[in-house]
């Protein structure tokens, strides 16, 4: 993502936060189309112009955010280890604590689980292929994938984790809080391994 971010990061670290809670709600709210640098700024208590001087455009914007989401999730993550269900559930245990942290975020969450602004922002999915390829470096790089019956690689586990995180998060916000959805996203990583874990690696689950 190649955004110039020197005005932003001279601003205080209370300020930045201000400014992404800022972010978050308002794309959260209203997607990327209908939400306005004038939005962003009020919601901030900021001028358009600094908004303007620390992102450039409103897309660089868009696109620091969701770089700044997954980056911020994958670095508190703890080290991966070698059962992929632990490493799922230490993403989704860092991402409820960046949530706790920048309480906005949850609804910038739901927006991107709906996808609705994909076709909007052009660079979005390089942005996204490269939050995922750090978090595959991060968290599951010591994952032992022979645990898996067979028929269910790397890739098609982690297409399920992300279809059951999005569609958790997507379904489930109109009538939880968010702590429930990550607790009900922790139940079905539960069943999941049950059912796709070769029996001698499930113990006494």
């Amino acid at each position: 993502m190649n955004i110039d971010l020197t005005n932003f990061h001279k601003i205080s670290p209370e300020k930045q936060k201000t400014v992404i809670n800022a972010g978050f709600r308002c794309f959260g709210e209203n997607g990327y189309k209908k939400t306005s640098v004038a939005d962003i700024a009020e919601a901030a208590g900021i001028s358009k112009a600094s908004l303007f001087q620390y992102f450039g455009t409103k897309k660089n914007m868009y696109l620091f955010l969701y770089d700044f989401a997954g980056k911020e999730t994958a670095n508190r993550a703890e080290e991966g280890t070698d059962d992929y269900f632990e490493c799922a559930e230490k993403y989704i245990r860092s991402l409820a604590e960046v949530s706790h942290e920048y309480p906005n975020l949850f609804d910038f969450l739901v927006l991107q689980t709906q996808r609705t602004d994909y076709a909007e922002v052009e660079a979005l999915p390089e942005v996204a292929d490269a939050v995922c390829q750090l978090n595959v470096d991060l968290l599951y790089a010591k994952v032992d994938w022979s645990r898996f019956k067979d028929g269910f690689d790397a890739d098609t586990v982690q297409n399920m984790f992300n279809w059951l995180t999005s569609g958790c998060i997507a379904q489930l916000s109109a009538t939880m809080p968010q702590e429930q959805v990550y607790n009900e996203i922790f139940r079905y990583l539960r069943l999941l391994k049950s059912a796709l874990y070769r029996t001698e690696f499930l113990g006494g689950e």
